[in-house]
């Protein structure tokens, strides 16, 4: 998106544009009786995982320098500011094989994707920090944030590791 005219990102606690899809009934893996999740990767839990819009908020708070440049008296999002981390809302099956009698059985048993995502911290959640596009605009000596700008690093939708987007802006400031 660089070069296009769009509006300029700023702190406001709204969410991002969420990614992956939700499919409850996909089968994570099979594995032994009480034995931990095996984590697999963002890349690959994204086609049966979803992380939902979430809040914006930033991880440390806003400091009276960042928040010199303002929009509609909110300051401004700049390049690599982080945010809180973002869980997913979404469960996926781990089929445990426990002794039962002379043979096993299979226990279907829900777990929740951040738990089975490797960048999700162990359920936390996984980083998100905005990546702008601009070329042209700067604030204090960083680049300014835009709609449609990745949360992780490379295009949008299709960063690392957060695949979502800034969703929000300022419909009366823009930037190219």
């Amino acid at each position: 998106m660089k070069g296009i005219t769009l509006p300029v990102a700023f702190h406001a606690n709204l969410p991002c544009s969420g990614h992956g899809v939700c499919i409850p009934l996909a089968v994570h893996s099979t594995q032994p009786c009480n034995s931990p999740p095996i984590p697999l990767s963002i890349v690959v839990k994204n086609f049966t995982c979803w992380w939902p819009p979430f809040p914006l908020t930033p991880i440390s708070p806003v400091v009276v320098t960042n928040a010199m440049v303002q929009v509609h008296r909110l300051p401004i999002m700049l390049g690599f500011d982080a945010f809180t981390p973002h869980p997913s809302a979404c469960t996926n099956i781990i089929i445990y094989m426990c002794p039962c009698g002379p043979s096993v059985c299979p226990i279907p048993t829900p777990i929740q994707c951040s738990v089975l995502t490797a960048e999700d911290m162990g359920g936390v959640g996984h980083p998100r920090f905005v990546v702008p596009t601009t070329l042209t605009v700067w604030a204090l000596k960083r680049p300014v944030a835009r709609v449609l700008d990745p949360l992780g690093f490379g295009q949008r939708f299709m960063s690392y590791p957060c695949r979502s987007v800034v969703a929000f802006g300022a419909p009366l400031v823009l930037s190219s």
